[in-house]
Protein backbone atom coordinates (compact mmCIF):
# COMPACT_ATOMS: atom_id res chain seq x y z
CA UNK A 1 0.00 0.00 0.00
CA UNK A 2 1.44 3.61 -1.07
CA UNK A 3 2.08 5.76 1.54
CA UNK A 4 -0.27 8.87 1.59
CA UNK A 5 1.88 12.34 0.81
CA UNK A 6 1.95 15.31 3.44
CA UNK A 7 -1.19 16.92 1.44
CA UNK A 8 -2.75 13.98 2.15
CA UNK A 9 -2.27 13.57 5.27
CA UNK A 10 -3.24 17.01 6.18
CA UNK A 11 -6.90 16.36 4.81
CA UNK A 12 -7.38 14.15 7.72
CA UNK A 13 -7.84 14.56 11.59
CA UNK A 14 -4.38 13.77 13.47
CA UNK A 15 -5.69 11.76 16.33
CA UNK A 16 -8.88 9.88 14.37
CA UNK A 17 -8.16 9.29 10.90
CA UNK A 18 -11.10 10.88 9.78
CA UNK A 19 -11.41 13.41 6.93
CA UNK A 20 -11.38 16.79 8.08
CA UNK A 21 -14.41 17.68 5.89
CA UNK A 22 -16.81 15.03 7.35
CA UNK A 23 -15.70 16.62 10.89
CA UNK A 24 -16.39 20.29 9.75
CA UNK A 25 -19.62 20.85 11.44
CA UNK A 26 -22.16 21.92 8.97
CA UNK A 27 -24.12 24.72 8.78
CA UNK A 28 -28.36 24.89 9.43
CA UNK A 29 -30.26 26.76 7.45
CA UNK A 30 -32.96 28.64 10.41
CA UNK A 31 -36.24 29.91 8.84
CA UNK A 32 -35.85 32.98 10.95
CA UNK A 33 -38.75 34.81 8.97
CA UNK A 34 -42.50 33.95 9.80
CA UNK A 35 -44.67 33.51 6.44
CA UNK A 36 -47.42 35.55 7.13
CA UNK A 37 -50.03 32.54 8.09
CA UNK A 38 -47.30 31.99 11.03
CA UNK A 39 -47.48 35.75 12.43
CA UNK A 40 -51.21 35.17 12.52
CA UNK A 41 -50.69 32.67 15.06
CA UNK A 42 -54.88 32.39 15.21
CA UNK A 43 -54.46 29.66 12.24
CA UNK A 44 -51.53 27.97 14.30
CA UNK A 45 -53.01 27.43 17.45
CA UNK A 46 -56.47 26.14 16.00
CA UNK A 47 -54.13 23.77 14.02
CA UNK A 48 -52.62 22.94 17.70
CA UNK A 49 -56.04 22.28 19.03
CA UNK A 50 -56.80 20.45 16.61
CA UNK A 51 -54.18 17.73 16.77
CA UNK A 52 -54.46 17.64 20.34
CA UNK A 53 -58.41 17.18 20.03
CA UNK A 54 -58.09 14.22 17.63
CA UNK A 55 -55.69 12.04 20.01
CA UNK A 56 -57.92 13.18 23.36
CA UNK A 57 -61.49 11.78 20.88
CA UNK A 58 -59.56 8.81 19.89
CA UNK A 59 -58.29 7.56 23.45
CA UNK A 60 -61.51 8.40 25.13
CA UNK A 61 -63.62 6.15 22.38
CA UNK A 62 -61.07 4.01 23.10
CA UNK A 63 -61.25 4.07 26.21
CA UNK A 64 -65.23 3.62 26.58
CA UNK A 65 -65.87 0.82 23.33
CA UNK A 66 -62.07 -0.36 23.37
CA UNK A 67 -61.55 -2.74 19.94
CA UNK A 68 -61.05 -6.43 20.43
CA UNK A 69 -57.64 -8.02 20.31
CA UNK A 70 -54.59 -5.79 19.26
CA UNK A 71 -55.68 -4.09 16.51
CA UNK A 72 -56.90 -0.77 17.69
CA UNK A 73 -56.03 3.10 17.52
CA UNK A 74 -55.17 3.71 20.77
CA UNK A 75 -52.08 4.23 21.86
CA UNK A 76 -53.23 3.98 25.72
CA UNK A 77 -51.31 0.55 27.19
CA UNK A 78 -53.40 -1.05 30.00
CA UNK A 79 -50.79 -1.29 32.26
CA UNK A 80 -50.00 -3.92 34.30
CA UNK A 81 -51.99 -6.18 32.70
CA UNK A 82 -50.77 -4.86 29.24
CA UNK A 83 -46.78 -4.37 28.86
CA UNK A 84 -44.95 -2.91 25.73
CA UNK A 85 -42.45 -4.98 23.62
CA UNK A 86 -39.14 -2.21 24.31
CA UNK A 87 -36.69 -1.93 21.38
CA UNK A 88 -33.33 -2.81 21.71
CA UNK A 89 -31.92 0.71 22.51
CA UNK A 90 -33.60 1.33 25.34
CA UNK A 91 -31.60 1.76 28.39
CA UNK A 92 -32.86 0.28 31.33
CA UNK A 93 -31.28 -1.06 34.60
CA UNK A 94 -27.75 -2.22 34.35
CA UNK A 95 -27.26 -5.89 34.49
CA UNK A 96 -24.41 -8.24 34.73
CA UNK A 97 -24.22 -11.19 32.18
CA UNK A 98 -23.47 -14.37 33.04
CA UNK A 99 -21.88 -16.83 30.93
CA UNK A 100 -22.81 -20.64 30.08
CA UNK A 101 -21.09 -21.73 33.40
CA UNK A 102 -24.29 -19.16 35.11
CA UNK A 103 -20.66 -17.38 36.58
CA UNK A 104 -20.48 -13.62 35.94
CA UNK A 105 -18.17 -12.52 32.75
CA UNK A 106 -16.73 -9.06 34.72
CA UNK A 107 -13.17 -9.69 35.82
CA UNK A 108 -13.46 -6.38 38.25
CA UNK A 109 -11.51 -4.56 35.70
CA UNK A 110 -13.00 -1.49 37.34
CA UNK A 111 -13.26 0.35 34.12
CA UNK A 112 -17.13 0.92 34.58
CA UNK A 113 -16.68 2.01 38.24
CA UNK A 114 -14.19 4.83 37.05
CA UNK A 115 -16.33 5.44 33.62
CA UNK A 116 -19.39 6.24 36.05
CA UNK A 117 -20.38 9.92 35.80
CA UNK A 118 -22.64 9.28 38.83
CA UNK A 119 -20.02 7.32 41.34
CA UNK A 120 -23.43 4.72 41.49
CA UNK A 121 -20.87 1.53 40.55
CA UNK A 122 -18.74 -0.23 43.99
CA UNK A 123 -16.65 -2.86 42.87
CA UNK A 124 -14.48 -5.05 45.10
CA UNK A 125 -11.97 -7.60 42.72
CA UNK A 126 -10.64 -10.45 43.96
CA UNK A 127 -8.77 -13.94 42.36
CA UNK A 128 -9.82 -17.83 42.39
CA UNK A 129 -7.68 -20.21 42.90
CA UNK A 130 -6.54 -20.37 38.69
CA UNK A 131 -5.75 -16.25 38.85
CA UNK A 132 -8.67 -15.50 37.19
CA UNK A 133 -10.53 -12.15 38.78
CA UNK A 134 -13.60 -12.15 39.78
CA UNK A 135 -15.51 -9.17 41.50
CA UNK A 136 -16.13 -10.53 45.20
CA UNK A 137 -18.98 -7.62 45.20
CA UNK A 138 -20.72 -5.51 43.21
CA UNK A 139 -22.97 -2.91 43.89
CA UNK A 140 -25.07 -0.72 41.29
CA UNK A 141 -26.96 2.09 43.15
CA UNK A 142 -29.65 3.33 40.87
CA UNK A 143 -30.70 5.98 42.92
CA UNK A 144 -27.63 7.63 41.22
CA UNK A 145 -27.47 6.08 38.19
CA UNK A 146 -28.28 8.32 35.24
CA UNK A 147 -28.60 5.51 32.38
CA UNK A 148 -26.04 6.71 30.17
CA UNK A 149 -24.72 3.75 29.26
CA UNK A 150 -20.69 4.65 29.72
CA UNK A 151 -20.04 1.51 31.77
CA UNK A 152 -21.82 -1.23 28.87
CA UNK A 153 -19.82 0.85 26.27
CA UNK A 154 -16.58 0.74 28.44
CA UNK A 155 -16.73 -3.05 29.43
CA UNK A 156 -14.25 -4.87 27.67
CA UNK A 157 -15.97 -8.34 28.64
CA UNK A 158 -19.37 -7.44 27.55
CA UNK A 159 -20.29 -8.52 31.13
CA UNK A 160 -22.71 -5.49 31.79
CA UNK A 161 -25.50 -4.36 29.79
CA UNK A 162 -28.69 -1.82 29.58
CA UNK A 163 -31.41 -3.95 30.11
CA UNK A 164 -35.15 -3.60 29.28
CA UNK A 165 -36.27 -3.62 32.98
CA UNK A 166 -37.80 -0.49 34.51
CA UNK A 167 -40.40 -1.93 37.31
CA UNK A 168 -39.44 -1.59 40.78
CA UNK A 169 -36.91 1.97 39.58
CA UNK A 170 -39.33 4.12 42.07
CA UNK A 171 -39.04 3.56 45.44
CA UNK A 172 -39.24 5.11 48.91
CA UNK A 173 -36.65 4.15 50.52
CA UNK A 174 -33.31 4.33 48.84
CA UNK A 175 -31.71 1.60 50.24
CA UNK A 176 -33.76 -0.78 47.84
CA UNK A 177 -32.62 0.97 44.57
CA UNK A 178 -28.98 -0.82 46.21
CA UNK A 179 -28.52 -3.78 44.10
CA UNK A 180 -26.12 -6.55 44.85
CA UNK A 181 -24.22 -8.79 42.50
CA UNK A 182 -26.68 -11.97 42.49
CA UNK A 183 -29.46 -9.62 41.95
CA UNK A 184 -27.71 -7.93 38.79
CA UNK A 185 -26.73 -11.75 37.34
CA UNK A 186 -28.88 -12.41 34.16
CA UNK A 187 -28.35 -15.12 31.64
CA UNK A 188 -26.60 -14.12 28.52
CA UNK A 189 -29.57 -15.59 26.37
CA UNK A 190 -32.03 -13.28 28.27
CA UNK A 191 -29.80 -10.19 27.30
CA UNK A 192 -29.35 -11.55 23.64
CA UNK A 193 -31.32 -8.74 22.03
CA UNK A 194 -29.08 -6.10 23.73
CA UNK A 195 -25.62 -7.84 23.15
CA UNK A 196 -26.36 -7.98 19.47
CA UNK A 197 -27.40 -4.53 19.30
CA UNK A 198 -24.13 -3.08 21.11
CA UNK A 199 -22.18 -5.07 18.65
CA UNK A 200 -23.74 -3.58 15.81
CA UNK A 201 -23.16 0.17 16.61
CA UNK A 202 -20.19 -0.42 18.53
CA UNK A 203 -18.67 -1.87 15.63
CA UNK A 204 -18.93 1.07 13.50
CA UNK A 205 -17.20 4.68 14.00
CA UNK A 206 -18.94 6.75 15.72
CA UNK A 207 -17.21 9.87 14.18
Amino acid sequence: MSKMTGLEQSQYHPLVGVPMATLKPKQVRKNIHLTLWEKLYVFEILRGLFVTGKHFFINLVGFVLPPAGKKRKVFTVYYPEEKVTLPAAYRGRPVLVAGANGAEKCVACGLCEKMCPAKAISIVGGERAGGERYPVSYTLDMARCVYCGYCEEVCPKEAIVMSSEYQGLAQRDRAILRYSKDQLLRSEESVKGRLDYIRRIYSKCSY
